[in-house]
């Protein structure tokens, strides 16, 4: 059984040092990928409304506006990876009962689950950015080798308390990843990242906390949850940057192996990888 807590790694390989080292890992190495199994969202509701600073409408009934009670972000509407024909507009228009924020319309932000996509997925209807998974490593080394990344089927969409019709957020098509520029960065940061791309790429969840663990041909991930720079635009900044945590994940999946030759493709871009990580712009 192997047991690990995210170690902080070195963020910049060079692509000559690393295609050299592909030669070596395609011979010495256990070359792997994931298939199946899902991620599970457990978003702490009231932590999030309590820094999301985007509150415009009162939370009492008025005169102009009879309407309440409004948090000023919450879940409305969550399709799992059976909705992937559907467009953006049918994800973000589908059982809407009206254009305002009403108490009534949240749902549970607990228990959402993420299935893994397999290694080529169907075409995307307009608007959507479902992604394979291209998630590739040595399973005696999962964080020091990771690349490419885990798509995950399912999208959430959120009320805002904002003027409709720009009340409304998709937040979905996403994937996992590993970014060892991000290890060890504060207290408890792990390398691991939840990037949105639907609508528009961006850090949807900053994974804290971390464990891994390696069984066999099972392979579980768990920690807390924190807010990817893509809440910034809502007033979460302050609080991304403070670390807070808004929830808890897992994630389980099975190992494969990967072929030779594709693990020394995979092996050997690595350094390429990791150096376009080093050199991201940190939306701060």
């Amino acid at each position: 059984m192997n047991i690990k807590k995210n170690p902080i790694v070195s963020p910049v390989f060079t692509i000559s040092a690393a295609i050299v080292f592909s030669a070596i890992l395609s011979t010495t190495t256990q070359a792997a990928t994931v298939s199946g199994g899902a991620l599970t969202l457990n978003l702490n509701r009231d932590a999030i409304i309590a820094v999301v600073e985007t509150d415009n409408f009162p939370d009492a009934p008025t005169v102009d506006f009879p309407m309440c009670c409004r948090p000023s972000l919450y879940l409305e509407e969550f399709y799992d990876a059976s909705a992937a024909s559907k467009t953006f507009a049918q994800l973000r228009e589908g059982n809407t009962p009206d254009l305002y924020d009403l108490e009534s319309d949240e749902i549970s932000a607990v228990g959402l689950q993420y299935a893994v996509n397999g290694s080529t997925i169907t075409p995307n209807p307009g608007g959507r950015q479902n992604r394979a998974t291209t998630f590739a490593f040595d399973s005696n080394d999962l964080l020091g080798t990771a690349t490419g990344s885990i798509g995950l089927g399912g999208v959430t969409r959120w009320r805002v308390d904002v003027a409709p019709p720009s009340n409304r957020i998709l937040l979905g098509d996403m994937t996992l990843e590993y970014d060892p520029t991000e290890e060890g960065r504060t207290s408890g940061r792990s390398g691991w990242i939840i990037t949105n791309h639907i609508g528009f790429d961006a850090g949807a969840f900053e994974l804290f906390d971390v464990t891994t663990l390696l069984v066999g041909d099972s392979l579980t991930i768990n920690g807390n949850l924190g807010f990817g720079w893509g809440f910034d635009h809502l007033g979460a900044t302050a609080a991304r940057l403070s670390d807070a945590r808004i929830g808890t994940f897992s994630f389980q999946t099975t190992v494969v192996p990967v072929p030779a030759a594709a693990w020394l493709f995979v092996s050997g871009v690595a350094g390429l990888f990791f150096s376009s990580r080093a050199k991201r712009v940190r939306h701060e």
